[in-house]
């Protein structure tokens, strides 16, 4: 245990110190959410071949929890992460554009687990097929659906399709952001998550902004450092952009946030040096 401890955090500082290991850093797009550290690595990959990458880099593939933590990955995967569909398509998801994620059930088929390194400690999330199956305890799941009838994960074709994969623009059975079931086989891009913030600007920009009142009614207000930000952004649930605020030619540090609708918001905050976190706020 402590071995595997000192292992992941050498390759967490490796991967944020310009050490390429299985993905060039070129390739990576990362960004912070609910304090924890999120890489798009645009390198085409099968699941299994993601799952080690994701491993050899300190990480998993992404394990999505809940409604908030889908649609901020969602939100930054079609706003920010600078991917060009075509490069990641599965052919058996109806010619989709696709992500890999943590989920898979190559062990038993559809009995879907959380197993992001593949080394065999997971989590049970869902078990059954589109009509038949049930969450496991609870736990969240984003399975395409049309029109409030679940379509997946049906398991189609042959071989069949054991591995979870975040759609980015929809297919026939399907929405964008929703998830698929794919082949393990399919070479696509991928999603890593770790399980702390990771870059030390990205920490120190995470101390230094407050935000309150959260919830809000009126105005939010962001308390920082004078010139320390460059741009807020401020996203809806569904990750469309409401509101954008270049904060070097405005002295306010208050968003209006009278004339939007109740709900959840996402917060994205830039600095002058080109980090950026994201933060929740419900209205």
């Amino acid at each position: 245990m402590k071995l595997k401890l000192l292992m992941s955090i050498f390759f967490i500082g490796a991967s944020f110190y310009g050490v390429s290991q299985c993905a060039n850093v070129s390739n990576i797009y990362s960004f912070v959410y609910d304090g924890k550290t999120y890489e798009v690595i645009r390198e085409n990959k099968t699941w299994t071949n993601a799952a080690a990458c994701a491993s050899e880099r300190g990480g998993v593939l992404a394990e999505i929890n809940d409604a908030a933590e889908q649609n901020a990955i969602f939100m930054e995967l079609n706003s920010n992460a600078s991917i060009t569909t075509t490069s990641t398509v599965a052919p058996d998801g109806g010619n989709g554009s696709y992500v890999w994620i943590g989920g898979n059930d190559i062990a038993v088929e559809r009995d879907w687990i959380w197993d992001g390194d593949n080394q065999g400690t997971t989590t049970p999330f869902w078990s059954g097929g589109p009509l038949t199956g049930n969450p496991i305890a609870g736990r969240y799941n984003n399975f395409g659906n049309v029109s409030g009838a679940q379509t997946e994960p049906d398991d189609f074709g042959t071989p069949g399709q054991d591995a979870l994969a975040i759609s980015l623009n929809g297919w026939p059975l399907g929405e964008a952001g929703q998830w698929n079931d794919v082949s393990d086989t399919n070479s696509l891009f991928f999603i890593v998550e770790y399980p702390t913030v990771l870059s030390t600007k990205d920490i120190e920009l995470e101390k230094k902004v407050k935000l309150y009142p959260n919830p809000v009614r009126e105005n939010l207000t962001i308390e920082t450092p004078t010139e320390l930000l460059e741009k807020v952004t401020i996203f809806n649930a569904l990750g469309k952009k409401v509101k954008s605020i270049d904060f070097t030619k405005t002295s306010s540090r208050k968003v209006d946030f009278s004339t939007l609708d109740n709900g959840v918001y996402f917060v994205r905050l830039k600095s002058i040096d080109g980090n950026s976190i994201l933060r929740k706020i419900i209205k």
